[in-house]
């Protein structure tokens, strides 16, 4: 059989062949004119159409791009533009806990991890339009200027910083060692005041422990990498030295890693013992289970304590919650802050990441604390000097004056060992007498006026005595050591701290989890 085709047939088939491609080729070449013109003459379609992406979502955020980039009367930062518009994404969730951090803000983020920076010590988180201090850091140069949770910052060295995000207010406000930093502070609806903070090395010891009195005393102090190793270390020692009481101070741990958490409660209870639930948005719960043989045995210790307060929150939250559930331990202090969400992060090609909040935690018995706290099985508070207002070195006390602020002059005095006779809101003879012994004691002008540097120094003594005397702790042994009954201190307590209540509406924040 002859399978040669004729040589004529082949040329026509040749020739149609490029016909139909040549044809295809001007008919692809009209429609993608057209498609061109109708999308340039629409407008409102112009950026969406570039490369593969149609979501009509997008199609506002692209035109404005594009009417910027285009007509704006000067140049414009492109990159600026969408770095903006990424933020104002994430802050379009009105969630504290989420933002956006670009390249040059992630360096603090891993800080705060690592736990080693040069600033003031101090957690700030963004709510609404404010920065809020959610907790000092213990020992900090914050702590000792005074600053307390729930402060709002409202300037940094004189510039108002109202809608900032808190990643740009630690930018203003870390910087070189030894340097000095002006923070205008609120507290509550207290009138505005100044705070010169030297900024130091800032070194987070996640785990500090001491033994007094047969009691261990081990303040975890942030959830960091590697605390639950260096808690495994101090509980270790505790055991060895055969300690009686195990207090877990978690007073102003404003939280960090979720895992490190996890892996703590573990060395307290059972291998394979439901220890979380994590919820997400669509009501799906994942259990998270202790992965480890325990680390301390029931009979180690004859009590466990812990110790939170209202700067205690998120992963101190995880971790109290789960041992008020699966164990034996009284949660004692004040009621924890209240957050009971947990933020992820992705990061980016260009090493820009953001966080957001992406799952809800619940205790192993399903309770969810967020907005609520953790109450405490025994309440103890902190006397009235904790809590007294900032008092201006400009402003001047005399007596026969009559208002709020005679009341925390009367509580710091009688704190530091004056004689106060009546506490009340009033200037009276005695108070003259009392500040006046004050500034003799102190090489005052001795005009019983509380004014410049008489209120200077008085405002450096109480927070020096705040930081010498810890009375929770102190309250704390007292009743570990059955030197006083619940009943005694909570009597002792209401005592002292009958004069400037504490004030449950102040807001409080805490570090991210992760």
């Amino acid at each position: 059989m002859n399978n040669e085709i004729p040589k004529s047939s082949h040329r026509l088939k040749v020739s149609l062949n490029i016909f139909w491609f040549i044809v295809i080729i001007l008919t692809t070449i009209f429609l993608s004119v057209l498609i061109t013109a109708l999308s340039l003459g629409g407008k409102t379609e112009r950026a969406v159409n570039v490369g593969t992406d149609t979501r009509q979502e997008f199609v506002k955020l692209y035109n404005v791009y594009d009417t910027l980039s285009s007509e704006y009367y000067t140049d414009v930062d492109k990159e600026h533009l969408i770095e903006s518009s990424i933020k104002g994404m994430v802050n379009g969730l009105n969630d504290p806990y989420s933002e956006y951090m670009q390249v040059d803000e992630t360096a603090d983020f891993e800080e705060s991890i690592t736990g080693e920076f040069y600033g003031i010590g101090a957690e700030i988180m963004q709510d609404d339009q404010n920065v809020i201090v959610s907790s000092p850091m213990k020992g900090s140069p914050a702590e000792k200027a005074g600053v307390q949770p729930g402060d709002k910052i409202l300037a940094i060295d004189g510039e108002s910083i109202k809608g900032w995000s808190s990643h740009e207010a630690v930018q203003l406000i870390r910087g070189e060692e030894g340097t000095d930093v002006t923070l205008t502070i609120q507290r509550g609806s207290d009138k505005p005041f100044d705070l010169v903070i030297t900024r130091e090395k800032i070194h987070i010891d996640s785990v500090t422990s001491e033994i007094k009195d047969d009691v261990s005393h081990i303040s975890i102090n942030r959830f960091q990498q590697d605390t639950a190793k260096e808690l495994k270390l101090a509980l270790e020692d505790a055991k060895e030295k055969k300690v009686k009481d195990v207090v877990l101070d978690f007073r102003s741990n404003p939280g960090g890693l979720l895992n490190e958490a996890v892996e703590m409660i573990n060395f307290f209870v059972d291998k394979g013992e439901l220890v979380l639930y994590l919820e997400h948005k669509n009501g799906d719960r994942e259990e998270i289970y202790a992965e480890n043989d325990r680390l301390v045995k029931e009979d180690d210790f004859d009590n466990i304590y812990i110790l939170l307060n209202e700067g205690s929150a998120s992963a101190s939250e995880v971790f109290a919650g789960a041992m008020r559930d699966l164990t034996k331990a009284e949660i004692v202090g004040t009621k924890s802050f209240g957050k009971g969400i947990v933020q992820r992060t992705s990061e980016f090609k260009d090493q820009s990441l953001v966080k957001y909040t992406n799952t809800k935690w619940l205790t192993p018995n399903g309770d969810w604390i967020h907005e609520k706290g953790i109450e405490p099985d025994f309440v103890i508070n902190n006397p009235d000097f904790y809590r007294v207002k900032f008092l201006d070195r400009e402003d001047a006390y005399i007596e026969t004056q009559e208002n709020d602020d005679i009341i925390t002059i009367k509580v710091m005095l009688e704190a530091l060992g004056y004689n106060i006779e009546t506490m009340d809101n009033v200037f009276d003879a005695n108070l003259t007498d009392a500040v006046k012994n004050y500034q003799k004691d102190n090489n005052l002008d001795e005009n019983g006026i509380v004014t410049g540097d008489t209120t200077a120094q008085l405002m450096k003594d109480i927070r020096e005595h705040i930081q010498d005397n810890d009375t929770q702790y102190d309250y704390l042994l007292d009743y570990i050591k059955g030197e006083k009954s619940k009943e005694d201190i909570t009597k002792e307590m209401k005592e002292e701290s009958k004069y400037i209540p504490v004030d449950d509406s102040r807001k409080r924040s805490n570090q991210d989890d992760e």
